[in-house]
Order: C-alpha cells, then sequence, then structure tokens
C-alpha cells in the first residue's frame, strides 16, 4: 500500500472513531432525562440545560480550533492530529464514569476540543494529499469518515439501549479503538511534506529541493482580506450550520414526542438519513471532481447551490409530514425514510466542496489557519444551533402549544436557515477563478525562485 493511501486510512479510521461520539447523546436523551442527569425534568428549563450538552463542547472546540490550525502551519501535522485525537478521546471514555450533569458537561467540552481540534489538522493534510482537481474526492473520505463516525454512534448507541444496558457503554465503546489505532498510527505513518498535493512543489520535492515556506500571521491577514471568495465561504457557513447542530440532536426526540415512536425506531429513521448524509459526501465530492475535468470550472460551486436549496425543502417536508401517530410498520416508516435520505443526500453536497474550494485559493502554509478559521464559522451553527432550536421549543411551550408541537415549530425555523446560506454561496461565481488564478501564479513564481527553496539536509 502507498504512502498516501496509508495515511488516508489509518486518518479515516480515526476520524470514524472520534466522530461516533459527537453525536450519542441524542438518541439517550429520554433516558438521561429519566436517570436524573439532566437537570429541569418537567420544566422548560430541561430545554436548555439538554441543549448545552450539544452546544458547550463545540462552543470549547471553537474556542480552541483556531490554535490548532495554526500550529498545523507551523509544527508536524502528523503528531498533532494524533494528539487531537486523544485529546478528544480520552474523557469520552471517562463519560462513561460520569456521576452527574456537570462532569458530563465538563468532559463533553473536553471532548468537543479534541474533535475541532483534528478537524483543521485533518483537512489541512488532506490538501498535501491530493492534487486540487482530485480534493472533492479526498474530502469525501474526510467527511465520510466523519459522517459514519455519528451514525455508528447513533446505531450503537441504539442497540446498547434497546438491549437494556447502561447508557453509559457507548461511549466507552466509541474512544476504546483509538487507543490501538492512534500508536499505529504514528508508528507506520510517516510525515506527509507540505504542499506536496500541488504539482509544482511536488516536482520540486521530486527534484530533491524542499518547500521551505511557514505561516506568517501578518502575511496571512494580508492575504484573507484579498480573498474574497474565502470571506464568502466562511460567511456561508454560519447561518448554514444552524440546521446542522439542531436538527441531528433533536430529531430522535422529536420523533418520539410528535409521532410516537419508540427510541429505536426514532433512530433508525437518523440511522438511514444518515445513510443519506454519506452518499451526499461522495457524490457532491466525486461529481464535482469530475465535471472538473470535463472543463466545467464552477462545479464546486454550482453543485453545493442546488443540493442546499434541494435540501432545505426535503427537510421540511419530513418534519411536516403527517405521520399516523404510534405506528411503526414499514408502510409508515417508508415515506419518512425516504423523505430523510434524500434531505441528506442534497444538504450534504457542499461538506466536500467546501474544504476543496478553500484549498484551491490558498498558499500551503496558510492551509491549518484557513481550516482553524473555517471550523469556527462552520461549527459557531452547529454549536448554537441546539441551544437556538430549545429557545423556540421552550417560547412555543410557554404560550400553550404541546411539547411535540413546540418541537416542531423549533426545528422548521431553523431549518428555514439554510435559505440564507444558498444565498450567500451566489457572490463567489464572480470571484472563484480570479482567486484560483491568483494561487497558481504566486506558486509558480515561488518555483522560479530557487533561493527559497533550498536542498534538503
Amino acid at each position: 500500500m502507498s504512502h498516501g493511501k496509508t495515511v488516508i486510512l489509518f486518518m479515516a479510521l480515526s476520524l470514524t472513531m472520534l466522530y461516533a461520539d459527537q453525536n450519542l447523546i441524542a438518541p439517550m436523551l429520554k433516558i438521561l432525562e429519566k436517570d436524573g442527569m439532566i437537570p429541569g425534568v418537567g420544566t422548560p428549563n430541561f430545554w436548555f440545560y439538554a441543549g448545552l450538552l450539544a452546544t458547550v463542547p463545540t462552543f470549547a472546540g471553537i474556542a480552541t480550533t483556531f490554535i490548532w490550525g495554526y500550529l498545523a502551519d507551523k509544527l508536524n501535522r502528523r503528531t498533532l492530529f494524533a494528539t487531537a485525537v486523544l485529546l478528544g478521546e480520552i474523557p469520552c471514555f471517562l463519560t462513561g464514569f460520569t456521576r452527574n450533569y456537570y462532569e458530563m458537561l465538563f468532559l463533553r467540552a473536553l471532548t468537543g476540543i479534541g474533535i475541532n481540534g483534528a478537524a483543521p489538522v485533518a483537512r489541512a493534510i488532506i490538501a498535501d494529499l491530493y492534487p486540487p482537481e482530485k480534493r472533492g474526492t479526498g474530502y469525501a473520505v474526510y467527511n465520510f469518515s466523519s459522517g459514519f463516525g455519528v451514525l455508528l454512534g447513533m446505531l450503537m448507541t441504539g442497540i446498547v439501549l434497546s438491549a437494556g444496558l447502561t447508557w453509559r457503554i457507548p461511549f466507552m465503546l466509541a474512544a476504546a479503538p483509538n487507543f490501538i489505532l492512534i500508536p499505529l498510527f504514528l508508528l507506520l505513518v510517516k510525515e506527509v511534506r507540505m504542499g506536496y498535493g500541488e504539482p509544482e512543489i511536488r516536482r520540486l520535492y521530486e527534484a530533491g529541493l524542499e518547500y521551505r515556506f511557514r505561516i506568517n500571521l501578518r502575511e496571512f491577514l494580508a492575504a484573507v482580506t484579498v480573498t474574497p471568495t474565502l470571506i464568502f465561504i466562511y460567511l456561508q457557513g454560519v447561518p448554514g450550520t444552524f440546521p446542522w447542530g439542531a436538527i441531528p440532536y433533536w430529531a430522535p426526540t422529536y420523533f418520539q414526542e410528535k409521532w410516537g415512536l419508540n427510541e429505536v425506531t426514532a433512530t433508525l429513521i437518523v440511522f438511514a438519513a444518515g445513510i443519506g448524509m454519506m452518499i451526499g459526501y461522495f457524490v457532491g465530492g466525486v461529481l464535482s471532481d469530475a465535471l472538473l475535468g470535463r472543463g466545467f470550472e464552477k462545479a464546486r460551486l454550482i453543485i453545493p447551490f442546488i443540493g442546499i436549496i434541494a435540501g432545505t425543502f426535503t427537510v421540511i417536508s419530513l418534519i411536516s409530514y403527517p405521520y399516523p401517530h404510534g405506528d411503526s410498520s414499514l408502510t409508515a416508516l417508508l415515506p419518512v425514510i425516504m423523505l430523510g435520505v434524500l434531505g441528506m443526500v442534497f444538504v450534504t453536497f457542499a461538506a466536500p466542496n467546501v474544504p476543496a474550494i478553500l484549498s484551491e485559493i490558498t498558499l500551503p502554509e496558510h492551509r491549518g489557519t484557513v481550516f482553524g478559521l473555517f471550523n469556527i464559522t462552520d461549527n459557531i451553527g452547529s454549536a448554537i444551533g441546539p441551544t437556538l432550536a430549545a429557545a423556540f421549543m421552550a417560547y412555543y411551550e410557554s404560550t400553550g402549544l404541546t411539547k411535540s408541537e413546540s418541537m416542531y415549530y423549533g426545528l422548521l425555523l431553523v431549518s428555514l436557515l439554510w435559505i440564507p446560506c444558498a444565498l450567500l454561496w451566489l457572490p463567489a461565481f464572480k470571484t472563484y477563478r480570479r482567486d484560483k488564478e491568483k494561487l497558481r501564479k504566486t506558486l509558480a513564481e515561488r518555483v522560479g525562485s530557487q533561493a527559497f527553496l533550498p536542498s534538503r539536509n
């Protein structure tokens, strides 16, 4: 197996198990409520405390992700990735031993730091492994791994709970594999050379030269201000991630409250939607690569825009579906499963294309920091989303609506935030080509300046 494939294999496996932790709590909210692990049971405050279990970890990650990204442009990315994964998995494992809500919240915050630390480092490594025209596929693998991990975590939780076992076990099962995978990763994988994915830089490495440029924050900030596509891509992620944070978190509980389904059946619907999500990752990334190869230079913009619009209305159709209460037959489930799958296929078209675009318009020594900043804008909505939806739910419940009706309006309002997300893609259609050409020109100029590329010692 080639070195590049070995790197991707270990990163994919590690990310799968790291992200298995991310949505473990969603299917077990009602059990945690019954077990007294969440305060405010029987009052509107319950929504607030339950929402914090998703919001606080993401905010903790947001607060530190820029540092991880900057370090990825300064230090050994391989070692940094391994450190971030372990920082996420150790508190995940310890969550299985928590005695109260506040211990759980603290450990969830530490796990959030690890997950959001691994993300910018992994994305920078992928840009070093894949040439620009194949990065849609590279980031599809990344997103598939993280998406499959979330799905695996939910499935694992559903199986454990349906077997009558304690809610503590899934946290231990999610964390344990990386205690083996990460030492193997450090033992078997060599550092990926910065910028190796760029054809100009690869030729220099093959000639025995070294790419020695490293990030300078002043130069980085100047580059951001003159790269408008970068700014538009950052901005679209803010409203676009509110639904991503709220819907997967509250959907299992919504299906139980509104449709009268049990935990296992509700989780099954979300699991099926997760399969659609993974399909969308691959279709979005591979399709954009294929269209680029056929001369459609704006494929990475067109595919996400269409996907977000189509996905918004499909997801709204799902949560508005007139489901026959308490009916868990296949006939009743099939329409909502299909809506869930289609909705997630469409809205995930953007996921592999966003980092591919960012890598096509930024210098290799800036990409860790670029992805660190992107992780902030891409997660701030995810952090606030569960609590924002909870605030809507609490408001509607305070007006006299039932719990299930309040959940419906909360999720509906959050889903509509995908519309401004789609609109923020439109300005990039005018700037994307110019920003790509500017990067290629800069790299070509550097290749011609051997003084900046001394031979390796």
